[in-house]
């Protein structure tokens, strides 16, 4: 069975903490040659061999790499000079070399490729500023993109999430990647947003998305959502499973819009304000749409459209993503 073989991979490859970058490095060498591959930033190349990215990484790299003045400026054909995370030295290891040592439960988000323009407005302030690649983001930033912006992100090594255009998304938390409870959260207002999520052998959600009008909750999932300026939205499931529920955040008086609920002397009781409780599970190329309302419509089956720009770019990236998360896409 594909799904099996599909199955004994992801295991393996979680005892092998990086199976597809191990293959790739004799172990006997200290130091090995990558060579970057079109739409790779340093940061995406890093978190692949070694589980993060950091500051003290990032001046290793360009130690290692004296002709590479600029970090955010690699181009397909590069060769880049990273040290072997499986060597094993003789001799006791310094403490630099820890910063080359695979790190499987790094909690962080990194903004891994940037194409166009896009901001980021840190936690608590009001200033955006430019958006580049190899970023570090934090619970508490928005990430905005602007009408020519795309930008990808990688969380934890196990969630890529992707900005379209005129998108606007809010990072509120990462999941602690040494338990099984918890879950990585963000939301956005509006625009598109696509999901990659590594495939795990349990059936836990460990990344939800939190839309006006509604939360998605995954696992091992390749999804898209989308929020419209009427605060109606939809998702599309292309690969796995998606729980998508009511907001029980959201408030609107009855008949109103959200928001619009002026005061409780003008509601007359719970019941008015309460939205109904439901749950759809979408499945691989089904969609739902949620009215403004927040009232879902029934779920139905949608053609992927591969001339579509977004999706096919998407498609692409992900590729890459597969082969991070140590995944068999045939």
């Amino acid at each position: 069975m594909k799904l099996n073989r599909l199955i004994a991979l992801v295991v393996v490859s979680a005892f092998l903490h990086n199976a597809v970058a191990a293959q790739k490095i004799d172990p006997a060498q200290e130091t090995f040659k990558h060579t970057v591959k079109k739409g790779e930033t340093v940061s995406l190349v890093c978190i692949d061999y070694y589980g993060y990215w950091g500051a003290d990484l990032a001046k290793a790299v360009l130690k290692d790499n004296p002709s590479l003045k600029d970090l955010n400026v690699i181009h397909p054909g590069d060769a880049l000079v990273l040290h072997n995370p499986d060597y094993k030295s003789e001799k006791p290891a310094a403490p630099a070399s820890q910063v080359f040592e695979r790190r499987v439960q790094a909690m962080q988000g990194v903004v891994t490729y940037v194409e166009g323009d896009a901001v980021l407005i840190a936690k608590g302030g009001k200033a955006r500023q430019k958006l580049v690649p190899n970023t570090i983001v934090f619970p508490g930033d928005v990430v905005q993109t602007l009408a020519t912006g795309r930008v990808e992100m990688i969380i934890n090594k196990e969630t890529v999430v992707r900005l379209k255009e005129n998108t606007r998304a809010s990072i509120d938390a990462f999941r602690d990647t040494g338990s099984t409870a918890g879950e990585t959260k963000m939301g956005f207002n509006l625009g598109s947003v696509w999901t990659k999520m590594k495939q795990f052998r349990d059936k836990l959600s460990r990344f939800e998305l939190e839309l006006p009008t509604a939360i998605a909750g995954v696992h091992g999932t390749v999804y898209e959502a989308t929020v419209d300026k009427d605060s109606s939205s939809e998702v599309k499931v292309y690969n796995g499973e998606v729980a998508v529920k009511n907001n029980p955040s959201m408030k609107a008086a009855s008949g109103g819009e959200p928001g619009e609920v002026s005061g409780p002397s003008e509601v007359p009781g719970p019941s008015e304000v309460s939205l109904e409780q439901w749950v759809s599970i979408v499945r691989d190329m089904q969609k739902i749409r949620i009215d403004k309302k927040g009232k879902p419509k029934a779920v139905e089956p949608f053609k992927k459209d591969e001339a579509d720009s977004w999706v096919k770019w998407n498609m692409e990236r992900d590729k890459r993503a597969a082969e991070m998360f140590g995944e068999n896409e045939e």
